[in-house]
């Protein structure tokens, strides 16, 4: 019989250090039974990425008492949206990503784009750094709507075997007709290139707002 006592001891989890070497972490994944040949293979990230993330302070990894990860991070969720003058409302959608080694991962995720927050960050100052990051918008946003907040956990197809607790901060901005690309936008990034491409919607959520 498990005592109360033990039951708290066993929920009880120790932050990995954001000193954490690479061998280091690799020891404490194989013995959590992470699938780490996996790292690194398809749209899958390597162990490195997932070293900087706790190093930069983007997520927080702890272990339990039986050894087992979790992998905690808060982020931004932002629909980016554009009503031209004729009226007609678009928003954003991320489409593919195309990794260097060549291959392909199609995007259907809810949002136009996410990003990881940074420890201490506040999500008004996540949300332009996001759209500047990721889309280069510097200006150009007219208005900014708060649309909630929720927290989720899951497996991530980035981390295979990894379970995540994400805190979602979801936003939706409205950008001017000088930041609109009709042709969407690139960004360019070390291991990947994502594309983003514009949606027509109708009815939109927005129209109260716009």
């Amino acid at each position: 019989m498990i005592t109360p006592e033990v039951a708290q001891f066993q929920d009880e989890r120790t932050q990995l250090s954001s000193d954490i070497t690479i061998d280091e972490l690799l020891e404490k994944l194989v013995a959590a039974n992470i699938p780490v040949e996996d790292y690194g293979m398809g749209a899958a990230k390597t162990v490195a990425h997932l070293l900087f993330e706790i190093r930069d302070g983007e997520s927080i990894v702890s272990v339990d008492a039986k050894g087992n990860l979790l992998r905690e991070l808060s982020v931004v969720c932002v629909d980016v949206v554009h009503k031209n003058a004729e009226g007609d409302v678009f928003v954003l959608k991320e489409d593919k990503q195309v990794f260097r080694n060549g291959s392909e991962r199609r995007r259907n995720i809810d949002t136009s784009l996410g990003e990881k927050m940074k420890p201490g960050e506040d999500p008004l100052t996540a949300v332009p750094r996001a759209i500047k990051e990721e889309l280069g918008i510097n200006e150009g946003v007219e208005a900014v709507y708060f649309l909630g907040f929720e927290e989720n956990t899951h497996i991530p197809d980035v981390f295979p075997g990894l379970e995540s607790s994400y805190a979602l901060h979801k936003y939706a901005v409205i950008i001017s007709e000088d930041s609109f690309k009709p042709e969407g936008y690139v960004e360019h990034q070390a291991d990947k290139t994502n594309f983003f491409t514009w949606r027509r919607i109708y009815p939109t959520p927005y129209e109260e707002s716009l």
